[in-house]
C-alpha cells in the first residue's frame, strides 16, 4: 500500500473512531458570557513576531520575519474540535482580501483534550478528508505549520510573546482534565482557535477568544482596521 493510501485509511479510521466516542472529544472548552467576547487589546513593544522561527510541516525552519507588511491572524489549530468547521471560513475570508495582504498562520496543538493527535505529515490529509473533509485545501495565504506548544513549561517562544504582549481572552481557564500540560498559567490560551491579530509591522494588537469568530464577521473589522494603517 502507498504511503498516501495508508495515511487516508489512517484518517478515515480514526474518523470511524471519533463519531463513535462521546461528543466531548470534540469539546469547544469552557463556556463564556458575551461579555467576554470583545477582543482583548495588546500591549505594543519594539519587539515583534519577525523575532520568531517556526517549524514548517517538513521539519524546516521559517522565519516570520518572511511576512513582513502583512496582517497576521495566528491561530492554534486542532482537527478534532467543535470550533474546527472554523477552517471552512479561513479561505472565503482570504479570497475577499483583494491586496493579498492578510496571510492566516495556523498552528496545530494537541494541548486541549487531545483534539490534534496527527503527525506533521499526516495533517493536511486529516483536514482534507476527514475535518473539516469534502477535500478541503488551504488557500494560498492560510499557511499550516508543524505541532506546536502553546500553553506549559515547553510553550514555544512565539506563543509565550503573545501571551505576554495580550490579556487573557475570559478570567477563568477550562476543566483541568481537559489540559495537556503542566504548570497552568494566568495567561494561558483558552482552547483551540483562539486567534491573535498582528499588524502590518509584526506587532500584536488583538486577541480573539474561539467563540468570537462568528464566520470571521467578528474579526474581520478589526482585519480592516489593520490593513487600513500605513
Amino acid at each position: 500500500m502507498s504511503a498516501q493510501l495508508l495515511i487516508l485509511s489512517h484518517m478515515v479510521l480514526l474518523q470511524l473512531i471519533v463519531a463513535q466516542l462521546d461528543f466531548n472529544l470534540i469539546s469547544a472548552g469552557p463556556k463564556i458570557g458575551k461579555q467576554f467576547l470583545k477582543p482583548k487589546q495588546c500591549e505594543i513593544t519594539n519587539q515583534t513576531v519577525y523575532d520568531f522561527q517556526v517549524q514548517m510541516l517538513n521539519g524546516a525552519q521559517k522565519s516570520l520575519a518572511e511576512y513582513r507588511n502583512k496582517v497576521l491572524l495566528i491561530v492554534n489549530v486542532a482537527t478534532y474540535c467543535a470550533y474546527t468547521m472554523q477552517y471552512r471560513d479561513f479561505n472565503p475570508i482570504l479570497e475577499s482580501n483583494s491586496n493579498g495582504t492578510l496571510n492566516i498562520l495556523g498552528f496545530p496543538c494537541n494541548q486541549f483534550y487531545l483534539q490534534e493527535p496527527a503527525e506533521n505529515h499526516e495533517l493536511l490529509s486529516g483536514l482534507k478528508y476527514v475535518r473539516p473533509g469534502h477535500g478541503w485545501e488551504p488557500h494560498k495565504n492560510m499557511h499550516i505549520f508543524g505541532k506546536l506548544e502553546v500553553n506549559g513549561e515547553n510553550d514555544h517562544p512565539l506563543y509565550k510573546f503573545l501571551k505576554e504582549r495580550c490579556p487573557p481572552t475570559v478570567p477563568v481557564i477550562g476543566k483541568r482534565h481537559q489540559l495537556i500540560y503542566d504548570p497552568i498559567g494566568t495567561n494561558d490560551v483558552i482552547w483551540n482557535f483562539e486567534k491573535f491579530l498582528v499588524d502590518k509591522k509584526g506587532r500584536p494588537r488583538y486577541r480573539f477568544h474561539p467563540e468570537n469568530w462568528v464566520q470571521g464577521t467578528a474579526v474581520k473589522p478589526y482585519i480592516d482596521e489593520l490593513e487600513r494603517e500605513i
